[in-house]
């Protein structure tokens, strides 16, 4: 058993008091030349002590808890301590055995050094000292769909992961095809489709600053760069957070404009939703209120790009030209709608749309699990079962839910 004296009764002391392993060590006392927390050695539940006070007393270590530790080192010096007996908490090069949670904060301090970081690599952007792609607004976006029936190719991190040729969403194998052919939707200039891609680089006054730090993070190193070099300055893009318009939001306002307009573009229209098994969009609330019709096509709920003939064949076959095909399958859904829009349909990529309608009618402050339904932020398992699938199964025309 270690015997520990732990110099410094400031505000650090607590912690390393706590982080100290006391399987290994036993804490003797607190070192602190003020006198008056000499005094108030009442907070601790040992004697808060002089320097002068640890002469002639045996120890293993004395640990430093003071942050600007080179002073209290020389003191230390001062009173003959050797070196290999002092511990100054604050190096991290030292030894790391007498603490229970060392790493634990030395992980902490490196996350919160990287969102400083990410924050200042960011600004140039967000403050428009550097250009920045041009991006509408969502509601801009819907009321333009309301007029012209046009369609909707979305492209996310997973999206833009893919065409880099790196693995994003858990929920789709990288494919050299896949990435090939979302590069040729984000290249279209097909005017009967509208292609958003995420505002990731201004406005993030409007975000939570969790999920503005979580974007930052994402950005950062060559993602930004690459991402920039894919996009035309010249374009007008639509912002792809249309269908993710409540949970990254401080406020509700953004949802509450959104929602209806979704809604006004499927009122009194037949409704083919193309989802994965356990989307079940719509189901167990009103996001569908209006539609004339709905049915649904049922696809694999992982690496549905695995069956990608075999769904486009299944929508070509049930759809008429008149429906409204709504989509939600992760980068497979973006080029399904290219495909379909330049076959003469109107088909829109609304990828977490359900899943946000849902958070925002439970008034949810973070991502959490929804009953009956699969949530890819979600870890962990998740039910789905549902208390009532009449409705759901009825709707259902087609089933392609298995992987090649």
């Amino acid at each position: 058993m270690f015997r520990i004296y732990v110099w410094g009764a400031g505000s650090y002391a607590r912690q390393v008091m706590d982080e100290i392993d006391d399987s290994k060590a036993k804490i003797l006392g607190i070192i602190d030349s003020d006198k008056r927390k000499q005094e108030t050695s009442m907070f601790y539940p040992i004697q808060v002590m002089s320097p002068s006070d640890i002469s002639g007393k045996e120890f293993d270590y004395v640990v430093i808890s003071v942050k600007k530790y080179e002073t209290i080192e020389n003191e230390c010096n001062g009173l003959g301590i050797p070196a290999e007996k002092i511990i100054s908490y604050w190096k991290d090069e030292q030894s790391t055995h007498l603490f229970v949670k060392r790493a634990e904060r030395v992980s902490e301090l490196i996350y919160k050094n990287q969102i400083y970081q990410n924050r200042l690599d960011s600004a140039p952007y967000e403050w428009n000292v550097k250009p920045t792609p041009k991006i509408q607004e969502g509601s801009r976006l819907l009321r333009k769909i309301v007029e012209d029936y046009s369609s909707l190719c979305r492209f996310g991190d997973g999206e833009f992961e893919m065409i880099r040729g790196k693995i994003r969403p858990w929920f789709q194998r990288p494919d050299d095809r896949l990435g090939r052919r979302l590069k040729e939707v984000l290249f279209s200039e097909d005017i009967r489709i509208n292609i958003a891609i995420p505002q990731n680089f201004r406005g993030f006054e409007k975000y939570k600053e969790n999920a503005a730090d979580n974007i930052r993070d994402y950005m950062h190193g060559d993602t930004r760069q690459d991402i920039l070099e894919l996009i035309d300055k010249d374009r007008i893009y639509y912002d792809a957070y249309v269908s993710r318009p409540y949970i990254i939001y401080k406020d509700r306002k953004n949802a509450d404009e959104i929602f209806p307009l979704f809604q006004a573009i499927w009122k009194d229209r037949d409704v083919m939703i193309v989802e994965g098994e356990f989307s079940r969009i719509g189901i167990g609330n009103d996001l569908l209120k209006g539609a004339g019709s709905v049915s649904r096509i049922l696809c694999p709920s992982k690496n549905a790009w695995d069956r990608y003939d075999d769904i486009l064949d299944s929508v070509l076959r049930a759809a008429s030209k008149k429906s409204l095909i709504c989509i939600s399958l992760g980068p497979c859904a973006t080029v399904l709608a290219y495909d379909l829009a330049r076959a003469g349909y109107q088909a829109l990529d609304i990828g977490q749309l359900d899943n946000e309608y849902e958070w925002y009618l439970r008034g949810a402050q973070t991502q959490i699990p929804i009953p009956g339904k699969m949530v890819a932020e979600v870890s962990g398992e998740q039910a789905f079962e549902l208390p009532d699938e009449r409705e759901y199964i009825s709707q259902i025309i087609t089933r392609i839910i298995s992987e090649k």
